[in-house]
């Protein structure tokens, strides 16, 4: 079972998109194989958050792979440099948030589990895309390398 979370800040968008790709997820081929829920970026490791009532416990133990909205990728950076992670963690590119399918998703969840697994470092990033906010892809990078013919 894969599981996937979703994340960003205060949660708005970040819930939003969950709650749409599980609605996707529902009528998938991966509906018995992938599971995806919102969690806020600073639950990952138990921060307690702008809205939430104090401390809480941290929940990179109920997922996978994090991917997260695409103003995270500072403070991934500055969660990484600080040992908070211990599962991989991957900023959506801009063209993407919000507009992926649930193909997308599972696609991009395997392909940088693939690249942790193979010793990359939190942020996770695609080789040829070292900055999220750079990247123009609008489809997973696996479907984006096919339509380059890589």
């Amino acid at each position: 079972m894969l599981r996937i979370a979703i994340c960003c800040g205060g949660g708005f968008s970040s819930s939003t998109m969950a709650a749409h790709l599980n609605k996707q997820l529902a009528d998938s081929k991966y509906k018995d194989e992938v599971t995806l829920q919102f969690i806020p970026f600073s639950a990952l490791w138990g921060k307690a958050g702008a809205f939430s009532n104090g401390r809480i416990d941290e929940r990179q133990d109920e997922v996978d792979v994090a991917l997260c909205c695409p103003h995270l990728e500072y403070p991934a950076k500055n969660a990484a440099n600080q040992d908070l992670l211990r599962i991989p963690v991957f900023i959506l590119p801009m063209r993407l948030y919000g507009q992926i399918s649930i193909d997308g998703v599972v696609e991009e969840a395997q392909d940088v589990l693939e690249l942790w697994n193979n010793g990359a470092e939190n942020p996770i990033t695609f080789p040829d895309e070292p900055r999220s906010m750079t990247a123009t892809r609008n489809v997973s990078h696996r479907r984006w390398l096919e339509q380059q013919g890589k």
